[in-house]
């Protein structure tokens, strides 16, 4: 990376380009790095197990689950393009979550899904623990 930069600054174009001064108290912009990576391979995860289960589902119930979660239109819209009622949609939608569960529980355990994160407790519970003891 870093020799990309320098032939990158060789470069004609990038001779007049401002050079901001580093100052010594900056920090770098990312600093948890292995935990977005980490967060987007779960979600990735995550991802392909619900489409795996939506797979599953009657077409019907499929349909409004991703009109509605997905593309994120309204009860009116989704109902408009699939020639339903508003209330047929809501109760489309209800069953479809509840088919998608069942399904995503027939090979997972929430736990395997969903991490605790106690990492972020820790970090809650040491503030409000200093702010109790400058009391």
């Amino acid at each position: 990376m870093l020799n990309n930069c320098f032939r990158k600054k060789e470069k004609a174009g990038f001779k007049n380009e401002i050079q901001h001064d580093v100052h010594e108290n900056s920090q770098p912009m990312f600093t948890e790095t292995n935990n977005d990576t980490n967060k987007l391979i779960q979600n990735r995860e995550l991802g392909d197990i619900i489409e795996e289960a939506l797979s599953k589902i009657p077409d019907d119930y499929r349909m409004v689950f991703s009109l509605r979660e997905i593309n994120g239109l309204n009860v009116a819209e989704t109902a408009g393009l699939l020639n339903i009622s508003e209330a047929n949609v809501k109760t489309r939608l209800n069953r479809s979550k509840a088919m998608l569960r069942a399904e995503i529980e027939k090979s997972y355990a929430a736990e395997e899904l969903f991490e605790f994160n106690a990492v972020y407790c820790n970090a809650m519970t040491d503030r409000v623990m200093k702010i109790i003891d400058k009391l």
